[in-house]
């Protein structure tokens, strides 16, 4: 059996450097230790057979680098010593979290295998790596059975006909270079090569996020903005402003950094002029690519999705575990869902639906859009 989860953005915790931090997104930390040992124990703990076989797949976005100050600052040149003081940060910020994964690792058949998203790109740090498997790994072993990172592929194909996608790589703006991912240029070691999405969190949402702590959680951008001009004005006009001018910045004009190709900033520019993105049709096209893909997962866009098509094949997103607030008419107002994937395998056969924890009593149900 399999848990897919993603973009659950673990940051610093709630209180760091000594006051409240808008910056730390994931509130859920009891949650999802109860999620942990419910599906490490009892009846997936020991079967007839001997120890159930449980892997939890984190498809992305489950520590958010992004969303870390580094002293302070929110550096866009990220070394490897930069975001290992962030994982230290994070570690630090959600212990239970931490001594739960460790717990789950440790538990016969019990297996965690962690796919990178655009906000846990600083992964493919050997360093970084190497200290988050010693965290959750039994005993802090390493390298580990029991903890894998993939960080030189967006993909995964199980049997079945599962394949898994974090969703980043369908988008221009947070694309990630799996064969560039780091940058030499103006600084003396290799430095993060960063898509633009992740240069707007960190020089704008986190700066505007002292004043509006909401502001990236709603969804979808374009009628916040709507809204915003008519009910926030003053802000609205200088979160726009700000958006504009590192576009220009970082995409047009010259950078010794990071050079924006031309067909990149107009990949951008044209996905950013729709208002809504749910991934669906990105997901429908691998179906059809592929005939021996029967269901695709992504997460990513943070809407949870459970969707089977007239010729029986699947698409699911997992959703987020973070406290969202939708502006769309069918999911208006502010919602949290801890929705997962719950993959079953018999006989080369793969049974894939989508569920939503809701605490020990009822430890969880099937998830309708």
């Amino acid at each position: 059996m399999k848990l897919v989860i993603s973009d659950c953005h673990l940051s610093a915790g709630r209180i760091f450097e000594n006051r409240l931090n808008p910056h730390e997104d994931f509130k859920f930390d009891p949650e999802f230790c109860d999620f942990l040992e419910y599906f490490s124990s009892s009846v997936y703990g020991e079967g007839p057979d001997g120890p159930v076989d449980v892997e939890l797949f984190i498809n992305g976005d489950f520590l958010d680098f992004l969303n870390v100050p580094y002293y302070g600052e929110f550096e866009d040149a990220v070394t490897e010593e930069i975001s290992l003081y962030k994982l230290e940060q994070i570690i630090n910020g959600h212990p239970k979290v931490m001594a739960a994964l460790r717990r789950f690792a440790s538990k016969p058949n019990k297996k965690i295998t962690y796919m990178v998203g655009n906000h846990d790109a600083d992964l493919v740090f050997a360093k970084v790596r190497e200290r988050i498997i010693r965290e959750w790994a039994p005993e802090g072993v390493f390298p580990s059975d029991n903890v894998s990172i993939i960080h030189d592929r967006d993909r995964v194909r199980y049997e079945g006909g599962v394949e898994i996608h974090h969703g980043n790589q369908f988008e221009a703006v947070n694309t990630l270079s799996f064969e560039q991912p780091l940058l030499v240029s103006y600084i003396d070691q290799p430095f993060l090569n960063l898509p633009w999405g992740s240069i707007y969190v960190l020089k704008i949402v986190n700066r505007l996020k002292w004043e509006r702590e909401f502001l990236d959680k709603v969804r979808p951008v374009k009628i916040f903005i709507l809204f915003g001009l008519i009910l926030d004005p003053w802000f609205t006009i200088r979160y726009v402003f700000l958006s504009v001018f590192y576009f220009l910045k970082t995409r047009l004009a010259f950078n010794r950094g990071r050079m924006g190709k031309f067909k990149t900033t107009f990949e951008i520019m044209k996905q950013e002029s729709a208002f809504f993105l749910d991934l669906e049709k990105q997901a429908r096209k691998i179906l059809d690519q592929d005939a021996d893909v029967k269901t695709v997962i992504f997460g990513h866009v943070h809407k949870p999705m459970n969707k089977i098509y007239p010729d029986g094949k699947q698409y699911i997103n997992t959703g987020t575990w973070t406290k969202m607030i939708n502006l769309d008419w069918v999911t208006l107002g502010q919602q949290f869902a801890l929705t997962f994937a719950l993959i079953k395998i018999r006989s080369g056969v793969a049974e894939c639906e989508l569920r939503q924890w809701t605490g020990e009593q009822g430890p969880h149900r099937g998830f309708h859009n």
